[in-house]
């Protein structure tokens, strides 16, 4: 994406979503000419090729095919590896689609109760996006599901949350370009949700 585009154009809003498709159009969440906000229901997720948030000069996504994260160019990969027999589970980076979406805010408002009526400030805190997936690996269920969040004035992070219908002795690997460089230990036990966040430098 060209520089100048990654800017909110909104006034208050520090990031707007962004779906890319495969024809090379966007949707934005909000309409960079006429500055008409975009519903999220109407991405077209069959030709969904990236989706994430643009502003402050940055650009945050993943890749859909294959579900791999791209922050401020930081290519970033997620998988379990099971202590016993060293077996990695790739949890991204299947020959998949990852087009089920999420994005949300978290906002705070406040008002003076000796105001006027409807004399309220809300102000947007965090911005969060990502996805969900089921990924079924050698007969092993998985549900996984990646948010990257931007809170304000502190570290970004992700929400990592797994299932698996098997039980693993697993470690949860994170790599960076290609390079493992953070590994949680991570025993999981069949049909109980697994759930770390991971502070990521952006």
């Amino acid at each position: 994406m060209q520089n100048n585009f990654l800017h909110s154009p909104v006034r208050g809003q520090s990031f707007i979503w962004t779906a890319s498709y495969a024809d090379g159009t966007f949707l934005d969440e909000f309409d960079r000419a006429s500055g008409i906000e975009n519903n999220f229901n109407r991405i077209d997720r069959r030709k969904l090729i990236r989706f994430g948030l643009v502003g402050h000069g940055m650009n945050l996504y993943y890749e859909v095919f294959g579900g791999v994260f791209k922050a401020a160019g930081q290519m970033i990969e997620f998988f379990i590896k099971d202590k016993a027999t060293q077996k990695q589970y790739f949890l991204t980076g299947q020959q998949l689609m990852y087009n089920d979406i999420i994005q949300y805010k978290h906002a705070e408002a406040s008002f003076n109760p000796s105001g006027q009526a409807g004399d309220m400030n809300s102000q947007i805190t965090q911005y969060n996006f990502g996805y969900k997936s089921n990924l079924k690996i050698d007969e092993i269920n998985f549900n996984f599901k990646a948010i990257l969040s931007l809170p304000y004035n502190k570290p970004a992070y992700f929400n990592l949350r797994l299932v698996s219908d098997n039980h693993i002795d697993g470690i949860f690997c994170i790599r960076l370009h290609g390079i493992e460089v953070v590994e949680f230990d991570a025993p999981i036990e069949a049909n109980i949700a697994s759930e770390i966040n991971w502070r990521v430098t952006i």
